[in-house]
Formats: structure tokens, C-alpha cells, sequence
């Protein structure tokens, strides 16, 4: 499995590797992706259609996102996503 440009075909991959997890660990994951959505949610309901806000939680997501693939972990060089590869 390698992440490729799509979109799509990333989600798949994200969602066969939760599925793969053990279970601890998947509710974990599961946990972590309804804490990050009902973050949206609320954003969502408190500025409906503003464009300042939804400029800003896509900066937030380039963040997260590149700190997902950029950070280490103490015991490797590799980013935390390369390391579910």
C-alpha cells in the first residue's frame, strides 16, 4: 500500500489499516477521527457558509497534516504516517 495523490484512493488505504488495527487500537484511531470531526461539526454549526472560517480550518488541516507526515517519533526518523506503511 502506498499514499498516491488521490484522495480517494488514501482514504481507502486509511480505512483498511484502522480496519487492520487491533481493537484497542482502533478505538483509539476511531476516537481520535470523531474528536477531529465533531471539531468540524461545531465550526460548521457556529459559522454556517463563512469563508474566513473554512479558509482557516484548511489551514489547520495543511498543519496537522504536515505534521502527521513530518514529525518522528522518538525511536525512528520516519514520520508518523510512513511508519503505517
Amino acid at each position: 500500500m502506498m499514499f498516491q495523490d488521490s484522495i480517494t484512493h488514501n482514504l481507502e488505504i486509511l480505512r483498511e489499516l484502522i480496519a487492520a488495527l487491533p481493537p484497542e487500537s482502533k478505538r483509539m484511531a476511531q476516537g481520535a477521527a470523531v474528536h477531529m470531526e465533531r471539531a468540524f461539526a461545531q465550526l460548521q454549526k457556529e459559522h454556517p457558509k463563512s469563508a474566513p472560517v473554512a479558509l482557516g480550518a484548511a489551514f489547520a488541516l495543511h498543519i496537522m497534516v504536515e505534521r502527521i507526515v513530518d514529525n518522528s517519533t522518538e525511536d525512528s526518523t520516519k514520520g508518523l504516517i510512513q511508519l503505517v506503511n
